[in-house]
């Protein structure tokens, strides 16, 4: 489901600045200023992808909001967790680095071996 963002489907011409660290920044030219153009609000805040071709063709496609997690948690351990998404199967661990090398490394081992057992009472037929 996507809420409206915009009050209506509507073409504004603009001046685009496409910034070498990726920014784009979109301004309506000077004869479209004055126009509210955002439903319910001043201001719209949107999570999407971004895709820009070599010519600077852009297209902006919203993410579906309130769509849910994508992944599952199966399993957790004190640093790390098992979760899946609808094709994977995802082993986490994280370590803040105030720990030091030597701890991190046996925790690492310790929560590895945790994971491991996890594992093994799935039964031997588990589609994840």
């Amino acid at each position: 489901m996507k809420n409206q963002v915009f009050i209506n489907n509507l073409q504004m011409e603009t001046q685009t600045v496409f910034c070498q660290n990726g920014s784009i920044n979109i301004f309506p030219c000077a004869f479209e200023l004055g126009k509210h153009i955002v439903a319910g609000g001043e201001q719209a805040s949107q999570k999407g992808r971004m895709v820009t071709d070599k010519s600077g063709t852009s297209h902006f496609h919203p993410y579906a909001k309130d769509s849910g997690s994508r992944y599952t948690r199966l399993f957790t351990t004190a640093h790390g967790e098992v979760k899946e998404t609808q094709d994977s199967v995802i082993f986490l661990l994280r370590f803040p680095k105030k720990l030091g090398k030597a701890l991190i490394e046996a925790l690492h081992r310790e929560e590895s071996e945790e994971q491991q057992a996890w594992i093994k009472t799935r039964r031997t037929e588990t589609r994840w």
